[in-house]
């Protein structure tokens, strides 16, 4: 009887996700401060895709096939939400 193998943990890079997340952080702050009227919107909307390209150019630098959409798909999300509430935080304020 051999037994099955245990699958391994794919690893989460957790440093290039923070990375994405500080890049995400750091536009929606520019956006936010530099940017009124309903021009905020559009602005934010091109922060999200961009903040999305360097979340799938950084998951691609990896090299490892294992839980890459799993990682770009936290990694995008947590960019949408920090833009989100640095927007209502401005918003607010």
């Amino acid at each position: 009887m051999s037994e099955l193998p245990v699958p391994q943990k794919h690893p989460w890079h957790i440093g290039r996700m923070l990375t994405a997340w500080a890049v995400a952080a750091v536009l929606g702050v520019l956006v936010t401060v530099l940017v009124t009227g309903e021009q905020r919107f559009h602005w934010l909307v091109f922060t999200v895709g961009l903040s999305t390209l360097v979340t799938f150019a950084l998951q691609l630098g990896t090299a490892q096939r294992e839980g890459f959409i799993t990682r770009t798909s936290f990694s995008v999300a947590g960019s949408v939400l920090i833009i989100a509430v640095i927007d209502v935080i401005g918003l607010l304020v």
